[in-house]
């Protein structure tokens, strides 16, 4: 029995590390009009012109990005826009349809009876890439333009440029491998080109994917542009980096989140471990508390006696909320973390029943709530001393999961983890400290059998 669920675990372990399919890209084809729409972003292109018109944010409520204004991809000789004599797709025909796979559109121009072409490929990655190329005689020098943004946020350093829309937190960035480029995103040059575009949010991660050589460079532009990112991001920076050595290791986002909350949980542990002991001391005092409430009716005086119990007993009160203070923030930026990695979860092989870590919603997230709820009960079981603290947890953790139902299932899966490793802190604190807390029974009003911490619930 044991080496057959073994082999199922195994097998579904195997699966959800492999199963993978990319996510399609649709690409809608008019007469005069092409749109490339992926996971990320929508880009809109003129067939007659050769040129970029529009891109829209769809990861993000379709946000508008940016739209042509003679900065999209504009070939240009002797100063003048070159028309395109023909178009093609590469492996499809000039029509609609779609794909998993890269979507290649080029354009083929005349010259002065010299062949030109410019090829612009839609990469289907989570890194909002684009590759564009420009294929010419050595003896022809042209001018192309790259998307910018607000001018007053362009930058230049020789083969690189970029841009930033401050409202939007949009950035861009372009390079090039031939020529240099001036302070307004045209990049100048004879014979073939190839560069690259990212056009998205600030993150680092993804936008050093695009530019692994030209980190440095980049991260000077970014610290130009105010309000780009947050005092924090450095330190966020390293558990982004941490998480994705995990995807490396496990090869699926869905058993990286996993691990991650399980070692960001038992590296705060002693944190909980000092919070419990603190909790567990006022309870001891709380009859003790009650007798002072009893005899001194004066809140003066009652708050005098009460704070000499303290200091008598060597407690605290103050005590079990230091450590609760100083793991909210670490918490809170943690869930930033996995928020930030939405876009590589888009892309991640499918994990168990989900398909996409990225999306929201009841129909997906439905399960991971009430395993929480339950996690939270089970947890609660230890530390509570009446039935109704424990529906009183389980209520405020039920709206509370609700009202984020829409948070990705990334978000979602990191939570029912670090709720999971709760109920195992939970037990390891009751063991040692012999807390016995109140049974299932109790919860839903039937009389105990054992309790939790009796040598003989074992025998049950």
């Amino acid at each position: 029995m044991t080496k057959k669920l073994f082999l199922l675990i195994f097998f579904i372990v195997a699966v959800s590390t492999f199963a993978f399919a990319l996510p399609e890209v649709d690409v809608a084809v008019s007469s005069n009009t092409a749109t490339v729409t992926t996971k990320l972003y929508q880009y809109g292109i003129d067939l007659k012109t050769g040129f970029l018109t529009n891109e829209y944010s769809v990861f993000y409520e379709h946000v508008h990005s940016w739209s042509n204004t003679g900065d999209g991809l504009v070939l240009s000789y002797d100063g003048k826009p070159l028309i395109p004599t023909s178009w093609s797709f590469d492996d499809h025909e000039n029509k609609s349809f779609t794909t998993t796979s890269n979507v290649t559109i080029n354009f083929f121009y005349d010259v002065n009876g010299q062949k030109v072409q410019k090829t612009i490929t839609f990469v289907n990655n989570p890194n909002y890439e684009i590759i564009v190329s420009v294929k010419a005689p050595s003896n022809l020098q042209l001018g192309l333009t790259f998307p910018t943004l607000e001018s007053h946020f362009n930058r230049d350093g020789g083969n690189i440029f970029g841009s930033f829309y401050s409202q939007k937190g949009i950035i861009a960035f372009s390079s090039i491998t031939n020529g240099t480029f001036n302070g307004n995103g045209e990049a100048t040059f004879s014979g073939n080109l190839t560069s690259k575009i990212y056009m998205g949010p600030v993150k680092n991660t993804l936008i050093f994917s695009v530019f692994p050589q030209q980190q440095n460079i980049i991260s000077q532009f970014i610290g130009t542009y105010p309000g780009a990112e947050p005092w924090y991001s450095w330190f966020m920076y390293v558990f982004v980096v941490f998480l994705n050595w995990l995807y490396d290791l496990t090869g699926n986002y869905g058993w990286a989140i996993i691990l991650f909350g399980v070692i960001i949980r038992v590296v705060l542990y002693p944190l909980f471990h000092v919070q419990m002991k603190s909790m567990l001391k006022m309870r001891d005092l709380q009859p003790k508390i009650q007798e002072l409430q009893k005899k001194y009716k004066d809140p003066k005086k009652m708050q005098e006696e009460q704070m000499k119990l303290f200091k008598s007993e060597g407690v605290n009160p103050a005590g079990g909320c230091l450590p609760l203070l100083i793991q909210f923030p670490v918490l809170a930026l943690l869930y930033y973390v996995i928020f930030y990695s939405r876009e590589v979860f888009a892309y991640n092989p499918q994990f168990l029943i989900w398909n996409d870590l990225s999306v929201g919603g009841l129909r997906v997230n439905i399960l991971l709530l009430l395993l929480i709820v339950i996690f939270t009960v089970w947890s609660s079981l230890w530390t509570s001393t009446k039935p109704s603290q424990v529906w009183l947890a389980a209520g405020m953790s039920a709206v509370m999961e609700f009202i984020f139902i829409g948070f990705p299932v990334g978000l979602f899966l990191y939570y029912t983890t670090f709720s999971g490793m709760q109920v195992l802190t939970s037990y390891v604190a009751a063991r040692i400290y012999h807390m016995k807390g109140i049974t299932w029974r109790e919860v839903f009003g039937m009389n105990p059998k054992v309790q939790w911490g009796d040598k003989k619930w074992k025998k049950n």
